[in-house]
């Protein structure tokens, strides 16, 4: 049996009733000029409402963790690694409270935040040069200088060799591309950078990454990263100049690049927006945003916030600002003017009540946001103007005239998603004083709301309703913006009784049974780290599988499985194995992002130029490690410059 997938925009099996109603509705806009009546939702009660171009509030905050009196110049005990072998640690004087720095004895390195005998964290990146020295390995119990990187047979190692490529390739652009080269294999020409309409969701995952690899080390270098990684995410969450609305990729318009940069084409398609100003610069991004870019975002904000300490109180305010920010957007309730479209006829203009969406007036047209239906693309289809992170579809659709009568289109995706984004808000603004009143309607909304559209209880009984099979794994890039945004959810969750659901119902009951054959190590952490009690098997398996992950830089080779007798072959699906089993991750075509592409396939191409950035290998290997799924298997020697 395939697995479930959801849709991008609407699920398959609506029914042709609907796409009837809606072709009836574009003649009667076609065939008549009487006015068509609107039939709004009734508003219901949120903390605030606005018209559609309402700019957020003024950001409050960077007091979650003040020094307790002006004399003090960091928070009690707070502790951080500063090298391989030294450590800060905020310590009580006469004078207030002062950062102490401390060199580590002989044979003891900094492991999080404090001296350790016979362990140490990374420094820097593997081959960086500073003041003359070389980052490479170092011992702790030699105190001197190890042996070269292993990364075929350390997974730690590994995890270095991908963090170093990313410099020369998959970050030159200033968020996460897919690189391709003209001299394979030297990979030093890169001609093209590919990938950029999907940078915000994998550079969102590569900050949650780094900020798992800092939580479960302490390391300096992982603290640098994660700091500069929300820098990045955050031009892309404000950019655009929308509250909410998210940039796909950006960069400053003066920036230029010696390669071609895919997916930007100023002046030649809709989602490309060119010269915009922002912070006292002009920038060119790409837009025509998604639902599945948030989720790479929220994931690395939500685990970047908990990675962060009181000592980088000023990114965590950023991180705060951002959430509260999009959230307070989705609370608000307004009406908009719609259009919508079905196989080129359009219905006349209306009005819609819209409520779990992010407005965008540059990319609406004449005022109004648009709904495009195409017959031949039921599963597909174009939002365009806002974002939406709707449970029930038909909360919107059954607003358009003749479609009042509108059966229930669920998403389970966008309930978890929705449930997700508001544990994050909830989580950065606790304990924050100037944020208690923002914090507190949030709160509210999430357990309390009763208005339209519902709350956390109504968003999961979504969430766990049955859902549609994809033929041959079409779509199963879908499953992982379930998966990415249920880690968040899943762990911050505090109600009892909410958190059984989410763990119990949702995660036990009725995801896993569809993943535990399919030898996806992501997901396979994020269930293990989260349901206790549940398959005891899960994460030593997923540890297994991703052993057999290849060394970067991961390219594209030629792979011909058809004839090995170690894969049965489906009888349904062209060139992939029966859906009871999976390819071996060792086995398997390289991909972007490996967990979102489906595990069945036994033939690809070769594409010798082509290389991906590997952010797959390292958001699994660091969830591993943060879980204690994964022990480090070159203990005691970490990165340092010599």
């Amino acid at each position: 049996m395939r697995l479930r997938v959801l849709a991008p925009f609407v699920v398959t099996g609506i029914g042709s009733s609907i796409l009837f109603g809606l072709a009836a509705a574009a003649c009667s806009s076609s065939d008549s000029n009487l006015p068509i009546a609107n039939q709004p939702v009734a508003p219901a009660p949120t903390p605030s409402s606005s018209s559609s171009t309402s700019k957020p509030a003024s950001p409050e905050g960077g007091d979650a963790a003040e020094p307790a009196n002006p004399e003090d110049e960091c928070v009690l005990d707070t502790a951080l690694c500063i090298a391989k072998d030294r450590s800060k640690t905020c310590k009580k004087t006469d004078q207030g409270t002062r950062w102490v720095e401390d060199a580590c004895a002989a044979g003891s390195g900094c492991f999080q935040g404090a001296c350790a005998v016979g362990a140490c964290s990374d420094e820097c990146t593997l081959g960086e040069s500073q003041g003359g020295k070389t980052c490479g390995l170092w011992d702790v119990t030699k105190g001197s200088a190890a042996a070269l990187p292993d990364p075929v047979a350390s997974m730690h190692d590994r995890s270095r060799g991908y963090l170093a490529f990313m410099s020369k390739g998959p970050m030159v652009t200033g968020g996460i591309g897919s690189p391709h080269y003209a001299d394979p294999p030297n990979f030093t020409q890169l001609d093209y950078m590919g990938g950029l309409g999907d940078s915000a969701i994998w550079t969102g995952t590569y900050l949650a990454a780094e900020s798992a690899r800092l939580i479960a080390t302490g390391s300096a270098d992982a603290r640098a990263r994660v700091r500069s990684l929300v820098d990045t995410i955050h031009l892309f969450m404000n950019v655009s100049g929308e509250p909410g609305i998210l940039a796909r990729w950006t960069k400053e318009s003066s920036k230029t690049y010696p390669f071609p940069t895919g997916d930007l084409a100023c002046g030649q398609d809709t989602r490309s927006h060119c010269n915009v100003p922002y912070d006292g610069k002009n920038y060119d991004y790409v837009g025509g945003i998604s639902r599945d870019q948030y989720q790479g975002v929220m994931l690395g904000y939500g685990l970047a916030y908990e990675a962060l300490g009181p000592a980088d109180e000023d990114k965590r305010d950023v991180i705060r600002r951002d959430v509260v920010m999009l959230v307070e957007e989705l609370m608000k309730e307004r009406t908009v003017s719609v259009k919508v479209t079905y196989d080129g006829f359009t219905v006349t203009p209306t009005n819609l009540t819209l409520r779990f969406a992010v407005l965008d007036p540059r990319e609406m047209k004449d005022g109004a946001i648009s709904i495009v239906i195409k017959s031949a693309d039921l599963q597909g289809g174009e939002m365009r103007g806002f974002q939406e992170f709707t449970p029930d579809l038909a909360d919107l659709l059954k607003q358009i005239p003749l479609l009042s009568w509108a059966p229930p289109i669920y998403r389970q995706s966008s309930a978890v998603m929705l449930a997700s984004f508001f544990r994050v808000a909830i989580a950065v603004t606790d304990g924050v004083p100037s944020y208690k009143a923002r914090h507190d309607a949030i709160l509210n909304y999430y357990y309390g709301h009763t208005g339209a559209g519902g709350n956390v209880n109504d968003w999961l009984k979504v969430a766990v309703k049955p859902s549609t099979s994809a033929a041959c794994g079409d779509s199963y890039y879908a499953n992982n913006i379930m998966w990415e945004p249920l880690y968040n959810l899943a762990r911050l969750e505090d109600s009892a009784g909410y958190k059984s659901r989410v763990r119990d119902e949702l995660m036990k009951t009725t995801l896993w049974p569809e993943f535990v054959n399919t030898k996806n190590s992501f997901f396979s952490f994020i269930y293990a780290a989260h349901a206790p009690g549940g398959d005891a098997d899960a994460a030593s398996k997923a540890a297994t599988q991703l052993a057999q992950f290849p060394p970067a830089p991961r390219t594209h080779p030629a792979v011909d499985l058809r004839s090995t007798p170690k894969y049965q072959h489906s009888a349904t699906c062209t060139d992939q194995c029966i859906d009871t089993d999976a390819v071996d991750v060792g086995d398997r075509p390289a991909e972007d992002f490996l967990w979102q592409r489906h595990p069945w396939s036994l033939y690809r191409d070769a594409n010798p130029g082509q290389v991906e950035p590997g952010v797959d290998y390292l958001v699994a290997y660091w969830l591993g490690r943060r879980h204690a799924f994964l022990q480090d298997d070159k203990p005691g020697v970490c990165l340092a410059y010599q």
